[in-house]
Formats: structure tokens, C-alpha cells, sequence
């Protein structure tokens, strides 16, 4: 059996391309009464032809501003990232400076009646307890061990360690701290030691006194480091049993020590 390929007619566009050409022939040779005719017939080969003329020559155009765009759009996320570090930097700068003016402030009309240098935390304990930091102020400054260190909140800890520049200052939620203290509202005294980073343990507070939750805790005039009178923290939990001798009282303290910036050593 014989087969026969399938035939496909192929397109050809000779005969539009002819006739667009002899339509514009005779556009040009006809008589002037007869051209609007033929005008007419051409007018929409002629628009198809602009049209694809101008896509085809539009194209280098279209791609080199895509890439212009591409250009300011990649200016602008840099600009953009440059001003929002710029921002950043100028919002650490002015809190930076209300904390400067506030401790300085503070330095000047402190509420204890203290003479006070200033000082800046350098660096922290890595241990999980920050339970010591260091200051930029040493034995130049006239730093000396066993001074105390507050901020405009309450009592910080005191200097363990000297160097020329420098000192270590034990925070008072160490374990190796210990404070003499008293409740301001009746007076109640006991001992407040560290061991957490967020709480204090008032020790040896007998079960007859009056502790109650809220109660402010300050240092006792019976300290022999510490002057008397500075924010310890406030009671949040005291309880006691029926055959317990002593109260058992968390504090929680004045100062937030993971914010601790700017402190001031008591001279």
C-alpha cells in the first residue's frame, strides 16, 4: 500500500507583501480622485506595519530601562539600609545622652547625701549569675577596695579588685554577698545575701515581725561597708510556717542589672 505524506500548506506571506506593494503603486500613479481608494484599502497594512516596526525597534529601549530601573531600585535598598543604620545609631546616641544627663543629675542632687563618682560598666561576668562586673575607674581615680557602688535606682555591690584603670565590683545578687538591711516600713531587720540574678534571700527575720509584700528594703545603719539608707529592693514573696523560726522573704532588687550601664562609686 502506497502512503501518501500528509500535506500541510505552508503560510506564505509573498502574496500580502505584493499586494501592499501594489497598493502602494498605484496609490502613487493613480489619479488624484481615485488615491483616497486605495489609501484606504492600505491604512491598516500601513498601521500594522508601524506597529511592528516600532515594537521591533522599541525593544533595545524597553530592556535599557528595565536595567535602568533594576539600578535605581538597587540604589535605593542601600540607601535605605544606610539610613536605617543611621538611625539606629542616632537613637542609641540619644538614649545614651538622657542616661548621661540623668546620671548626672542624679551625681549632683543624690538622695543619699553621698559624695559620688561616676563610672561606666566595661564588662560583664560570663558567668550565667553576673555576679561581677568591671568599671573604667581604678586606683588613679582613687578607687579602693570595699567601696560602694550605686545607681540612680539603689545599692549595685562593692569593689573586690583593683587595678590602675580599672575595677571589679561584686554584685549584690552574688552568693558571695551579704547585706546588712532593714524593712523601711517597721523596721524589721535581717541579713539580704545573692545567689540568683533577679532575687535576694532576706535571712534571719523572725517570725513575731511584720514583713508584708511591697514592703521597700534598705541598708542598715548597723553595716560596716554599706551606708544605711540605699534601695535594696522590694519584698514579693514572704512566707512563714507554724513551726519555723525565721521568715522566708524574696526580694526582688531595685536595680535591673542586665541593663546596668552607668553606676557610681561612693568615696
Amino acid at each position: 500500500m502506497i502512503r501518501f505524506k500528509s500535506y500541510r500548506k505552508r503560510r506564505s506571506y509573498a502574496q500580502a507583501v505584493i499586494i501592499i506593494l501594489l497598493a502602494i503603486v498605484l496609490t502613487a500613479t493613480s489619479p488624484f480622485y481615485i488615491r483616497p481608494l486605495f489609501s484606504a484599502i492600505l491604512y491598516p497594512f500601513q498601521v500594522g506595519a508601524v506597529a511592528i516596526w516600532k515594537t521591533f525597534t522599541g525593544i533595545p529601549s524597553f530592556i535599557g530601562q528595565l536595567n535602568n530601573l533594576s539600578k535605581d531600585n538597587a540604589l535605593l535598598q542601600k540607601e535605605n539600609k544606610e539610613l536605617q543604620t543611621k538611625q539606629l545609631v542616632f537613637n542609641e546616641l540619644k538614649e545614651e545622652n538622657m542616661r548621661l544627663r540623668q546620671a548626672a543629675q542624679f551625681k549632683t542632687f543624690n538622695p543619699y547625701s553621698l559624695k559620688l563618682v561616676s563610672a561606666q560598666v566595661v564588662s560583664r561576668s560570663s558567668s550565667a549569675w553576673f555576679s561581677l562586673v568591671q568599671i573604667n575607674k581604678g586606683s588613679r581615680a582613687g578607687i579602693k577596695k570595699d567601696m560602694v557602688i550605686v545607681s540612680e535606682l539603689g545599692l549595685v555591690g562593692r569593689v573586690i579588685e583593683v587595678s590602675l584603670f580599672s575595677s571589679k565590683v561584686l554584685l549584690i545578687t552574688s552568693a558571695d554577698s551579704s547585706i546588712a538591711a532593714t524593712d523601711f516600713r517597721n523596721r524589721d531587720s535581717g541579713v539580704v545575701v545573692g545567689g540568683r540574678p533577679d532575687i535576694l534571700i532576706m535571712k534571719y527575720v523572725g517570725v513575731e515581725g511584720d514583713i508584708k509584700v511591697g514592703d521597700e528594703i534598705l541598708t542598715s545603719h548597723i553595716s560596716t561597708i554599706f551606708p544605711s539608707g540605699i534601695p535594696v529592693g522590694r519584698v514579693f514573696k514572704a512566707t512563714k510556717k507554724e513551726h519555723d523560726l525565721f521568715y522566708h522573704i524574696e526580694i526582688k532588687p531595685a536595680v535591673d542589672f542586665s541593663k546596668l550601664e552607668e553606676v557610681f562609686i561612693v568615696i
